[in-house]
Parts: structure tokens; sequence; C-alpha cells
């Protein structure tokens, strides 16, 4: 059997972060941290290094399709992203409350079944721009930066719909899901739509409307360090 892997040494360190004791480690989603298996532990309000990830992903899509009808349904399955380094402002240190972080999908797949549509798979759609970024949230009044991130998670999900026979998707148009996190890899984060989106088929004819959609980041399966990873210009241009 093999050595469990060390922890990751943070980017930046402080004496409140290096302070912590193992008791206080938030380890977030618990069936990422809480049993055998685990990669590292994952402290909040702390940066880390670039690197390549693995998830267990479950998400949740409130679908109308016509001549069909109307499901929730539930999908699980796996994501990989590549994050890029934390950058913070011109002339300002590099810490996690000013920083901003991005990262790059590189691959989606859930499966579920419905009564309705009978199995459906979502996946990412290669060839474009897709991912997320993790930045400071509007001071207050007081102009405190707040630990708290907002979270933004843009991408082209393609829906396979085994009743309908084909695959539909939002055509031009990106889906965004948003959330607040605490940490990166934000274990255990669920992001949400916050407005419907038109569904096409390979036509471009309108067949229906993804209403909402909710995705969770699981387990953490794989973790790859990498020495640096810059965000590329066209992800740059739809994080924004």
């Amino acid at each position: 059997m093999s050595e469990p892997q060390r922890p990751l040494k943070p980017i930046v360190e402080n004496e409140k972060s290096a302070a912590l004791s193992s008791a206080e480690v938030v380890k977030g989603h618990e069936a990422a941290w809480g049993g055998e298996g685990n990669l590292y532990p994952i402290r909040p309000y702390t940066l880390t290094s670039a690197s390549l990830e693995a998830f267990t992903v479950r998400e949740r899509i409130h679908v109308r399709v016509e001549g069909l009808g109307e499901d929730i349904v539930d999908l699980h399955g796996m994501a990989v992203y590549r994050r890029h380094d934390p950058k913070a402002a011109d002339g300002q240190p590099l810490t996690w409350a000013n920083s901003t972080i991005t990262a790059q999908f590189l691959a989606l797949q859930v499966t579920g079944h419905s009564d309705v549509f009978g199995q459906v798979r979502v996946s990412n759609s290669p060839g474009k721009a897709e991912g997320a970024r993790v930045k400071p949230s509007p001071p207050p009044e007081d102009q405190q930066i707040q630990p708290i991130k907002d979270c933004i998670t843009m991408l082209y999900p393609r829906f396979e719909v085994e009743e309908l026979g084909t695959t539909i998707d939002t055509g031009s148009k990106i889906v965004r899901l948003e959330s607040r996190v605490a940490m990166v890899p934000p274990i255990g984060d669920v992001s949400r739509t916050s407005q419907s989106y038109t569904l096409y088929d390979p036509e471009g004819r309108q067949v229906g409307e993804l209403v909402a959609a909710d995705i969770e980041i699981g387990s953490l399966i794989h973790h790859v360090p990498i020495e640096s990873a810059v965000i590329p210009a066209d992800l740059a241009e739809v994080l924004a």
C-alpha cells in the first residue's frame, strides 16, 4: 500500500493558518474528507498551488422538452479541471482575501434517469471556453474585504435525451451558476442558476427550456500539482 501524500504547502502562509490543528481543519464534503483515501487536508481561506483535479459531481436539472414533458432529473458523474495560479490586484500582496482564482473545465460527464425522458446525459462542449472564477466579494461600507468569496461557473452544457433521440443545448448562450466559497478546491460547494435557458436541437430549432440547474462538487478523486498554470485568453474573456 502506498504511503499517503503529504499535504500541499500553501502558497501563502501566515501565523493563523500555520497554527491550525488537525481538529480545526475544515473538511467540507464528508464523502471527500471524512474517510480513508483523503488526498490532502484543506483549510478555509488558504491558497494552494495550481493543479489538475478530478471530482465526483452531482447535478440536478429541471428541464422541459416539447412533446415529452417536464421533469427534475438527478445526475451523477465526474468533472476534471485545471486550476490556475491565483492572482492579486496590481500592487496588492497575494492573500486569500484579495486573490482571484480561475479554473478551466476539461471534462464533465454526468448521467441520470428520468421517467419522462429516459436516460439523460449531460456533458460539456469541447472546443468552447468553460470554467469557474473565484474572486473577492464586494466590500461592505467599512471597506473590509470579506473572507467568503464569490464564485461563478460558466458552462456550455449538452444534453443527450434518450426519448428525444438527439442532443440539445443552449446554443450560443453560456449557462451561469453562482455560489459563495470559503476554500479552493470548493469541496461540497453547490452552484445554482438564477435564470432559465432556451434549449435547441442540432438544427437550431427551439425544443424546450432548462428551467434551473445546480451542481455540487463532491469527492476529490485525483489531484496533480502543477508548477504553474495561466488562464487562457479566451477563458479569461468568458469569466471577466
